[in-house]
């Protein structure tokens, strides 16, 4: 054994005749999205955590929250002098979301979306871009109506 593996060993035995280890590296089970919470397997244990949460506080208010990707790695933290564990990073990420107030910027496999009450950054600018393919001029040049459409189809490739 490593002398660095040997430190690790001897430094976890030491925490663990003080108190519980206040972190946690485990891999992802499922993620529910609606409660904000995921299930966490630790294979050093072989235990099972349940309803580790998302973010600190689960009160209904936001400001961002990671989605770990099933079967991604995730570092946990106990929460205080409770049973309770959070997810501060992982390895891989299905989704995540940031919301300030009414705005929202959303992003997963199918895109990036921002959004602010009804309205998104995607509809306004399918609209800027179907206005201005409509534009006929009678003196001068017409719009380039193949690079709007190439633009209105990577509008809608990027964003949802």
């Amino acid at each position: 054994m490593a002398l660095e593996e040997q430190i690790r060993q001897l430094l976890d035995e030491r925490a663990a005749r003080v108190g519980p280890s206040p972190t946690m590296l485990a891999t992802v089970q499922s993620v529910n999205e609606a409660e904000v919470t995921c299930e966490l397997y630790d294979e050093e244990t072989a235990m099972e955590y349940y309803d580790v949460r998302l973010r600190p506080v689960l009160n209904g208010k936001e400001n961002i929250t990671i989605f770990p990707k099933v079967g991604s790695w995730c570092l946990a933290v106990r929460l205080e002098n409770t049973d309770e564990w959070m997810v501060v990073a992982c390895s891989e990420a299905d989704k995540w979301r940031l919301k300030i107030g009414e705005a929202i910027v959303e992003q997963d496999a199918t895109g990036l979306q921002i959004k602010k009450q009804n309205d998104t950054l995607r509809q306004a600018l399918e609209l800027i871009v179907e206005s201005v393919m409509k534009v006929v001029v009678v003196q001068g040049q017409n719009p380039d109506y193949a690079k709007l459409q190439q633009a209105l189809t990577k509008i809608q490739n990027i964003l949802r």
